[in-house]
C-alpha cells in the first residue's frame, strides 16, 4: 500500500479520536513536536524506523521521550501503534495529512513562500494578507529561505505557484534577449 494512503488512514483515525475528545489542536502540536524530534535527531529516527532494533528497546526509549516532551497518553498509544505496525517511517506524512484534515475543517490553507532572505514580521503579515485575499481563505504561511532566488518571492498555495523572484525575471529576460519567447 502506498505510504500516502497509509498516512491518511492513520491521520484520519487520530483526527477522529482528537475530535471526539476535543483535542484536535493538541494532537497536532504533539505530532509536530515528535515529528520535529524524529527529523532532527538521527539516532532517535534510526532507532524507531529500523527493524534491527528490538521492539522492547524502542518502546522504552519512546516512553522516555514521550515523558520528557509531555505527550498525552493518546499520542503515546498512537506512536506505539506505529511502532507495532512498523509505520514510523510515515510519521511526517501522517503529520501532513493530519494538518490537511484540520485545515479543511477550519477553512484554512497552507502556503509555502520561498524567499531570498528571511522575512520580518511586517513582510510576512503583508504576504499572508495578500495570499488570503487571492484564495479567499485564511492562510498559514511556511517560509523557506533560498538565497539563489536573489530577491522577490515564490508563493505556492492551493496548487498554484506565484513566481515573483528576481531569478525568474532574469531568466525570462535572458530568453527574450535570445529570442526564445
Amino acid at each position: 500500500m502506498k505510504s500516502d494512503v497509509v498516512a491518511r488512514r492513520y491521520a484520519r483515525a487520530l483526527f477522529d479520536l482528537g475530535r471526539e475528545e476535543g483535542k484536535e489542536k493538541q494532537f497536532l502540536e504533539e505530532l509536530q513536536n515528535i515529528a520535529q524530534l524524529v527529523r532532527t535527531c538521527d539516532d532517535f529516527r534510526s532507532l524507531l524506523e529500523s527493524p534491527l532494533y528490538d521492539i522492547t528497546l524502542k518502546r522504552r526509549v519512546l516512553k522516555e521521550v514521550a515523558s520528557k516532551i509531555s505527550l498525552s497518553q493518546y499520542m503515546s498509544n498512537f506512536l506505539n501503534i506505529l511502532l507495532d505496525k512498523e509505520r514510523f517511517t510515515v510519521l511526517g506524512e501522517i503529520l501532513d495529512a493530519y494538518q490537511e484534515i484540520l485545515d479543511k475543517l477550519t477553512g484554512r490553507v497552507r502556503a509555502r513562500v520561498t524567499c531570498a532572505a528571511p522575512l520580518n514580521g511586517d513582510q510576512l503579515n503583508q504576504i499572508t494578507q495578500t495570499l488570503s485575499k487571492v484564495v479567499k481563505k485564511e492562510v498559514d504561511v511556511d517560509v523557506v529561505v533560498e538565497p539563489s532566488l536573489i530577491g522577490g518571492i515564490i508563493a505556492e498555495v492551493e496548487g498554484m505557484i506565484y513566481d515573483g523572484s528576481v531569478k525568474t525575471q532574469i531568466s525570462k529576460l535572458k530568453q527574450s534577449l535570445k529570442g526564445e519567447i
